[in-house]
């Protein structure tokens, strides 16, 4: 498959779509788009938040196969996955196929492989790295082997961070939520209400803090009150 020129004129017309996007579904079309632009089947953009104290909160938008999403959710592979691992320290593209080069653990899961398996042959991927400790990063791949990946990569790394700024800026607009709740409340709201979101009890939350279940009762009540929601 050959490679053709990336249209500059495409990368700015997204880059101003991207600004006036005022929903999740409107920034799906333009990654949509930007995949058309740089050649690339699937794509992934996604945010992980350390909020939780036992499972990180994973913001995702994609169109990656549903087989091979639910695959990975279900077996846990985040905490395997290469891509994950990069783009918590780094801060510049990366080609997949260096992670195929690397020796894996017997005992691990060989995400990339398994991705190939699934579709995924070729890819690439763009660190992200947000406020409030948030990374995350935004991917390309493609099902056909025969692709030129490192062209494809060489192209894709001189245009697509043109619009990644505003797309984390104007995505994290958007969803603001954890910018409000990480702002108002204290901390020991945010651990009564992490441990909370883990399904522990009061009286849980009681001993894990060690404070009394009236005191875990009472932030909880607060967060309410200043997150505007009904429950826990």
């Amino acid at each position: 498959m050959n490679i053709k020129n990336i249209n500059a004129d495409g990368i700015e017309k997204i880059i101003d779509k991207i600004k006036t996007c005022d929903n999740n579904k409107d920034i799906n079309q333009c990654l949509s788009e930007m995949a058309k632009i740089i050649h690339c089947e699937y794509y992934l953009f996604a945010i992980i938040y350390p909020h939780s104290i036992i499972k990180p909160d994973v913001s995702i938008i994609d169109n990656y196969p549903e087989k091979w999403r639910k695959y990975y959710d279900d077996a846990g592979l985040l905490k395997y996955d290469p891509v994950v691992d990069y783009s918590k320290s780094h801060h510049s593209p990366i080609n997949w196929n260096v992670f195929e080069k690397k020796s894996i653990k017997k005992e691990s899961p060989n995400v990339i492989r398994e991705a190939q398996e699934s579709g995924l042959i070729t890819g690439f991927s763009f660190p992200i790295h947000t406020a409030n400790n948030g990374f995350g990063m935004l991917s390309f791949a493609h099902s056909d082997k025969d692709i030129y990946t490192d062209s494809l990569f060489l192209h894709a790394s001189t245009n697509v961070p043109l619009m990644l700024s505003s797309l984390v800026d104007n995505y994290q607009k958007i969803n603001t939520t954890h910018k409000k709740s990480d702002s108002i409340l204290t901390k020991r709201e945010k651990e009564c209400l992490a441990w909370a979101s883990e399904g522990k009890s009061t009286w849980d939350i009681s001993k894990i803090l060690g404070c009394s279940e009236r005191t875990v009762t009472f932030h909880l009540t607060n967060t309410q009150m200043k997150l505007n929601t009904t429950n826990r």
